[in-house]
Formats: structure tokens, C-alpha cells, sequence
């Protein structure tokens, strides 16, 4: 019988011990999984925390202009997200236009139970996109804040822009005149001042006292160098013409109807200006600078067929002149055919459009420093969205 007790005492004993195995196992587990769902909630929350963060990011890089938008947003993710746990945490920004922006935000977490398991970090990732609703794209920006009669509409100009804002920036009276037999079809007419002369016409969607959007290229173009003339006085008369990019100085004449094709680049017009009487110009890349008061005077039925750059300094630039130059006057006179493509940045020029001139493309921008038609036909698009309307912008998350 002692025997017997002592062989139940022994196996009581290891019984004792085969518990205690399984509960030391069993905390083993319990602590791991513990430690992962601690691991997944400091997760989860960083994870939040960077939503937030982004999310206030691109909605404030959506409201600022199209050259302030990723430094805007960057601050904003800065201010808003504390790293905490989270390292090596990468933020980018990616727009789409001035109406879009989108983000991405990555990081990780170094786990504390979890690396029981071999789970020693955890990545987290988030991304958001907002886009601004309203604030219309402007197509035609008139510059000069005092001049009278800064935009003057005469019998018959044709206008059909429907996805484009018209802004006048003159507070002069009258800083708009609006003629009988005209047709000015836009998004919206927005003038600075209070006080217009309306004769007459269709130009619905017009708003006074208005906030007009702002001259996005003024001091920002770089100038090509127009120091030394490539070629000089040229007259061509008919046939077919095929010029090069250069400095083009004195006056440049061309009779006869030639047929003008553009090789691809900068054209420097200097001490003189383009004389066209008819004719037929085709170009892709191209760009014009007035280094003075030159000009091109579009004369007896013309038909241009011009493309700005796609890429590089003078993206989407088809005509610009140097900074801070006299006001002067430009006009078009005639024109069987204007198909231009991209922005034409004058900010000097009191320009004419005359009788016959068409301007046909749909990717056009006109920023000037007065504006006169006078029997125009045109079908315009904006060629680019860096002038937005002075409205305020609504935006929201889409994503």
C-alpha cells in the first residue's frame, strides 16, 4: 500500500508539472495575441491620424493657386500629422490641373508583443483626392484697371465660349461698352467696376463689382535672348516659305498670298513687325515674343493655323511680349481662318480685332491689356486653367 502511495504522490506531482507546461504555453499565446491587437489599435489609430492629416492637406493644396498647391498641401500634412509611433512616414501630391489634387501618405510601426511572432513592423498606408467645384476657368483676361471703355463690344462680334469666364479688371465709368447686333455667349462676364454701357446685344451671365482673377504669367515668363538679328527686312512674295526659329528684325513682309509653314521654336520679332497680306501659315511649337513694341499686322484674309509648345519653357505660350513695356496698340484686321492654339499674353496691347477676323480653335487665351471687337467670329476653349475665376472655390474629398 506505501507503495502504491508513493507512485500516486509521483504522478501527482508530474501532473502538477504537465499543468503547469500547458499555462506557461497558454500565456505565451495570450500575450502574443494581446500584443497584436495592441500593435493593430497603435495602428489603427496612426492610421487615422494620417487620413486626417492627408485629407486636410489636399483640400487646402486644391483651394491655393496652381504654383502654390503641393507646398500648401506639405505644410498642412506637417502641421497636422505627429509621426508618434509611425517612422519613415513619405508624403506626395499629385494634381490634376488647378481643380484636382490627390495624395498618398505611407509609414511603419515597430510592433512590441507582436515581434513575439516575428511581426516586427507594420506598414501603414492612406490616400485622398479633392477636387474644387465651381470657380470657372477665364479664357479672356482684360488687364488695365483705370482705362474708359477697357472692353468695348461693336455691332457684331460673335462669341460662343461657354466654358469660358470673361473678366474685365477696369473700375473706370465705363469700364464696359455693349453694342446692339453682338452675341457675347460665356460661363460668365465678370467686370470690376459698377459702371457699364449696355446698347444692346446678348451677353448673358454678366456680373459688376466683381472679384476678376489675377495676371498668373506677370513676371514669370523667362525672356529668349534678342540681343543679336538673325535675319533682317525680308519680303516674300508668294510661293512656298519655310522659316526658322531666330531674331527677326526691321519689317518682314509677306505679299501675294505665300504658303508660310513654321519649323518648330522661338520667334523673335524686333525693331519692326510682320507685315501678312494673305496667305497661309501652319505651325506646331511654336511661339511668337515681341521684344519691343513690334507686332504682326494680319491683313486681306489670312488663314493661320498656329500651335503652341506642348512641353518645355514655353508650354502652351503661343504669343508673348517682354515685361514692362509702353501700351501700344495691335490689331487684326482680316482673317479668312485664325486656328491659334494656346495663350496669347500681351499685357501692353490695346488690341483690335477687325471685320473678318476669326479665331476658330477651341484652345485659346487671351490676356491683354484692352480689348476691342468689332465684328468677330470666334469658338474659343480655354488653352490653359491657370486663370481661375476670383470667386471662392468649393471643394470636397472624392476619394
Amino acid at each position: 500500500m506505501k507503495y502504491i502511495a508513493n507512485r500516486l504522490a509521483a504522478f501527482t506531482r508530474q501532473e502538477d508539472g504537465s499543468v503547469a507546461i500547458i499555462f506557461g504555453l497558454a500565456i505565451v499565446v495570450i500575450l502574443a495575441a494581446a500584443g497584436i491587437a495592441l500593435d493593430f489599435a497603435r495602428a489603427a489609430h496612426a492610421r487615422t491620424q494620417m487620413q486626417q492629416a492627408l485629407d486636410s492637406a489636399v483640400l487646402a493644396g486644391v483651394r491655393a493657386k496652381s504654383d502654390a498647391q503641393l507646398a500648401a498641401a506639405q505644410k498642412i500634412f506637417d502641421n497636422n500629422f505627429s509621426s508618434g509611433w509611425a517612422k519613415n512616414v513619405s508624403v506626395s501630391f499629385n494634381p490634376a490641373g488647378e481643380l484636382e489634387l490627390s495624395g498618398k501618405a505611407t509609414g511603419q510601426l515597430d510592433t512590441t508583443l507582436a515581434a513575439v511572432l516575428g511581426v516586427k513592423k507594420m506598414s501603414i498606408g492612406v490616400s485622398s483626392r479633392a477636387k474644387a467645384i465651381g470657380g470657372g476657368i477665364v479664357c479672356i483676361l482684360v488687364l488695365d484697371k483705370a482705362a474708359s471703355q477697357a472692353f468695348l463690344v461693336n455691332s457684331g462680334p460673335d462669341v460662343d465660349a461657354p466654358e469660358c469666364e470673361l473678366h474685365v479688371k477696369s473700375t473706370a465709368s465705363p469700364a464696359a461698352i455693349f453694342n446692339s447686333g453682338s452675341d457675347i455667349e460665356t460661363k460668365r462676364i465678370c467686370i470690376a467696376g459698377k459702371n457699364i454701357i449696355d446698347n444692346g446685344g446678348r451677353h448673358p451671365n454678366l456680373e459688376k463689382e466683381c472679384i476678376t482673377a489675377e495676371d498668373p504669367f506677370a513676371g514669370k515668363l523667362t525672356e529668349p535672348s534678342s540681343g543679336s538679328c538673325t535675319y533682317s527686312n525680308l519680303n516674300f512674295n508668294g510661293g512656298n516659305v519655310t522659316l526658322k526659329p531666330g531674331v527677326y528684325c526691321g519689317w518682314v513682309n509677306f505679299n501675294n498670298n505665300p504658303n508660310v509653314t513654321f519649323n518648330p521654336g522661338t520667334y523673335v520679332i524686333k525693331n519692326g513687325g510682320w507685315n501678312v497680306n494673305g496667305g497661309t501659315w501652319t505651325g506646331k511649337e511654336v511661339t511668337f515674343f515681341f521684344a519691343d513694341q513690334s507686332k504682326i499686322q494680319f491683313n486681306s484674309a489670312v488663314s493661320a493655323t498656329i500651335s503652341a509648345p506642348t512641353f518645355g519653357t514655353y508650354k502652351d505660350i503661343v504669343m508673348f511680349e517682354k515685361a514692362g513695356l509702353s501700351r501700344s496698340q495691335l490689331v487684326f484686321d482680316d482673317s479668312r481662318d485664325m486656328n491659334l492654339k494656346g495663350v496669347m499674353y500681351l499685357p501692353s496691347r490695346d488690341v483690335t480685332f477687325n471685320s473678318g477676323s476669326r479665331l476658330n480653335n477651341k484652345k485659346m487665351t487671351i490676356i491683354v491689356n484692352t480689348l476691342i471687337l468689332n465684328g468677330t467670329r470666334w469658338t474659343l476653349e480655354p488653352a490653359t486653367d491657370d486663370i481661375m475665376s476670383g470667386t471662392v472655390k468649393t471643394v470636397r474629398l472624392i476619394e
